[in-house]
């Protein structure tokens, strides 16, 4: 559970840092990461990057 908490305060910074460009800037990171051999870190990444979404559709359903 820890995890996930974690991934999701991540995902919330990342989004308060870099907006709507977000998806994007994760992408190169995650690039950047893989090509350096930073695997774990761009998993870590890949799972901040899918959260971050998520977070997206949630915001983007009409209220009930």
């Amino acid at each position: 559970m820890e995890r996930e908490l974690a991934i999701w305060a991540d995902a919330l910074a990342f989004d308060r840092e870099n907006g709507e460009d977000g998806p994007e800037v994760i992408e190169r990171r995650i690039a950047e990461l893989r090509a350096s051999g930073a695997f774990e870190q761009a998993k870590w990444w890949n799972e901040v990057g899918q959260r971050l979404v998520r977070l997206y559709m949630i915001r983007a359903e009409p209220p009930q």
